[in-house]
């Protein structure tokens, strides 16, 4: 799926073979492994030396299958916020933020609506910056 069609929110047909889906999408096969492994991850981060940004990365991974998709966004926020980079977290973020955003909308909620709007804007505005730095 191209840059574009995350951005407006599309998804591609069910049939479609372009690139398998996520594991992050995937629903855990058990919960309660998954619940060790957050609270494993989240141990980890006070620890010194640990690569921080890719940490929160897997956090965010791991609360997406648990179900938890604000604190995924949350963690994987910070991981950008630690090193702005494209990659996993990038590309998750602007999948949640477009799902929150359609949710919204499906909720007649414009308040809602703005605010993941506005989360797009700031994500396309790290996407600039991470261009400009890299060349």
């Amino acid at each position: 799926m191209g840059f574009f069609d995350r951005l407006l929110g599309r998804r591609p047909d069910a049939e479609s073979a372009d690139a398998p889906a996520p594991s992050a999408l995937e629903p855990a096969a058990d919960p309660e492994a998954t619940a060790r492994r957050i609270t494993e991850v989240e141990q980890s981060l006070a620890a010194d030396g640990a690569d921080q940004a890719a940490i929160r990365e897997e956090l965010g991974g791991l609360r997406e299958q648990s179900g938890d998709p604000l604190g995924a966004i949350a963690a994987y926020e910070a991981s950008l916020a630690e090193r702005p980079r494209y990659g996993e977290s990038y590309n998750r973020l602007m999948d949640l933020y477009n799902t929150q955003r359609s949710q919204a909308a499906a909720a007649g909620d414009s308040a809602a609506i703005n605010q993941w709007m506005s989360k797009i804007d700031e994500l396309l505005a790290t996407s600039k910056r991470i261009m400009r730095e890299n060349y």
